[in-house]
């Protein structure tokens, strides 16, 4: 995982420690790039995953759709100790109507959306299904279908990436035993660059498959209860 680590903004010198805890607004407006409008995945650690994505990866099963549809959010990372009514960053989870406790992570599709919580205990489908629907409000075009292709791109990756490995070893032995002008050492160097060829196609591919198009908020907005 890539994540972003949020850095509240300077103090105001009237503000005295006591009160330094920025409001839900001002919390979550500062963890948005200016120019980077994703949606936000936000997750807290805990003593027990400190340091990993435990609570959002599954240590039974392949990880690789997660992965890629966090692509299309922005990821955020807090300390466990913003759960501390004195952390800058309280009312990110705090500020919300959770109940008695607060979610490992959760989505956002802009800033004035309902949060999508998750305890950590989630199943992938489950996750996968919200991720899904938060997309849909903020992209244009269908994420389901995009990481469909992507993965397919991905499978092509691995199988060039061998082939490429395997060519190289034999053009070294050859080149090594018939010399580098060798007809055996161009045909293998030739197939090579057709590889390269593939992999360029398929990058472009690629590029095209995770440009989903970017949809700005909704202007009305729907305001919810803050602390």
């Amino acid at each position: 995982m890539e994540w972003d680590h949020p850095v509240p903004p300077p103090k105001d010198m009237s503000r005295t420690a006591a009160n330094a805890t920025l409001s839900r607004a001002d919390a979550i407006k500062a963890m948005w790039d200016a120019d980077d409008g994703r949606p936000l995945l936000v997750l807290r650690e805990c003593k027990l995953c400190e340091g990993s994505d435990g609570a959002l990866l599954s240590r039974s099963i392949k990880n690789d759709k997660t992965l890629l549809l966090t692509k299309w959010f922005r990821t955020v990372k807090l300390p466990a100790h913003v759960s501390h009514n004195s952390h800058p960053f309280y009312n990110v989870f705090a500020g919300y109507n959770f109940g008695k406790t607060m979610p490992h992570f959760f989505l956002l599709a802009h800033k004035d959306a309902k949060p999508v919580a998750f305890s950590g205990m989630q199943t992938q489908s489950q996750l996968w299904k919200a991720m899904f629907k938060v997309l849909d409000q903020r992209y244009a075009k269908s994420a389901k279908r995009a990481v469909k292709k992507w993965l397919l791109l991905l499978d092509r990756y691995d199988t060039i990436n061998q082939r490429q490995t395997d060519y190289q070893e034999q053009l070294f032995a050859v080149r090594a035993t018939d010399g580098p002008r060798s007809s055996k050492a161009k045909k293998i160097s030739a197939k090579l660059a057709d590889l390269n060829k593939e992999l360029a196609a398929i990058q472009a591919a690629e590029r095209k498959v995770r440009d989903l198009r970017l949809l700005p908020p909704p202007k009305k907005l729907k305001q919810t209860t803050e602390r």
